[in-house]
């Protein structure tokens, strides 16, 4: 068994990008596969990837519901803002997934995952306020922008990269972890494709208030209305912020909004352009294109999964290494006493893999 520090890089005072993509050469390769997480920063690494990469987004995840491309393995896409627990699957993500950096947990399979708190050793036993505070497409603009991928952002770009991940609110909350993470990313460097917005934009206050409110209503205009269950249309949802946010199942991980077209699934048509809708609005801040051959919205399959967490049991060692042997699919903790994880129960999506 490997130790949670033995798969990191150890405390740097700065960031790596060029050994990030030697160990991980797939995330600046050209023409793959992928699967998204079902928010805004999904949504921006998906157009990222496909307008610079030429990448197909072949699905999505949210933990307890996936639906890819009914042709296509998820083992051979790569997860983006995602922290999956398989060392046969690619991924991406920015949660705080080690519980105590000291254990050697059987089935911690995060060797195939760019992780920036492993990056940095960091745990949620010692490190939880110290976790990553900015977005998967924050880390990967980086990535992409040191393997000459990227040249500079659009001057808009501020607001959908302020807003995604809640970093807006991140920056003055958690001040001292956000400066923290923006030197060790180089964004406080002057050639980091980052830094005019966290750093030499011109903007008061008040600019950027009323940049952000503009958004946010942009966002709000596109509030679910209600969702589509077992064919039927259901009111409800009315008064929740989901503009920015793809609807694939609720809080039981009931399927949301498919449809069934014989054997396989297509994202209700009503979603589908709800969500397209947000996608192409950011396109206009970031001045990037939604390249509709590129996002896949139907002729999926569907797997469902089972989520659990903490909220009724102590987190502590001992119940880390007993959730650890359940071999979880993915998990991210969400507060120091919080862990939320994804059992392969009752469909797998990768082959079985031994105690490790």
């Amino acid at each position: 068994m490997a130790k949670i520090k033995q798969l990191s890089q150890g405390h740097q005072e700065q960031v790596d990008y060029e050994a990030i993509t030697k160990k991980h050469p797939w995330i600046v390769q050209k023409s793959q596969k992928c699967v998204l997480s079902r928010d805004s920063d999904g949504f921006l690494c998906g157009l990222l990837v496909s307008q610079f990469l030429d990448w197909e987004i072949k699905g999505f995840y949210d933990g307890k519901v996936l639906i890819i491309k009914e042709d296509v393995q998820p083992e051979n896409c790569i997860f983006l803002d995602v922290d999956i627990n398989r060392t046969c699957v690619r991924s991406i993500g920015h949660h705080i997934i080690a519980f105590n950096r000291r254990l050697s947990p059987p089935n911690f399979n995060y060797t195939n995952c760019i992780q920036p708190n492993l990056l940095r050793n960091f745990d949620g036993k010692n490190d939880f306020q110290r976790k990553y505070p900015f977005g998967t497409i924050h880390l990967l603009l980086g990535l992409l922008q040191k393997a000459q991928i990227l040249g500079n952002l659009s001057e808009n770009a501020i607001w959908p990269l302020l807003f995604t991940d809640g970093v807006w609110n991140n920056l003055f909350g958690y001040t001292e972890n956000c400066l923290d993470w923006i030197n060790y990313l180089g964004i406080s460097g002057a050639n980091h494709i980052l830094n005019p917005i966290f750093c030499e934009n011109n903007y008061s206050f008040y600019d950027i208030m009323r940049g952000l409110n503009e958004f946010l209503r942009m966002r709000d205009n596109l509030n679910a209305k209600g969702y589509y269950l077992n064919g039927e249309y259901q009111l409800g949802g009315r008064n929740k912020r989901t503009g920015d946010k793809l609807m694939i199942s609720n809080t039981q991980g009931i399927p949301l909004n498919l449809e069934e077209t014989g054997s396989s699934f297509k994202i209700h048509i009503e979603e589908k352009e709800r969500i397209k809708g947000f996608i192409t609005r950011m396109c206009r801040y970031l001045e990037w294109e939604y390249l509709p051959e590129k996002w896949s919205w139907e002729n999926l399959k569907l797997f469902k999964f089972t989520t659990e967490d903490f909220s009724n049991r102590r987190l502590n060692n001992g119940t880390y290494i007993e959730l650890m042997a359940k071999n979880p699919l993915s998990l991210a903790m969400t507060s120091g006493t919080n862990i939320e994880y994804t059992l392969e129960e009752p469909d797998r999506i990768t082959p079985d893999q031994p105690n490790r």
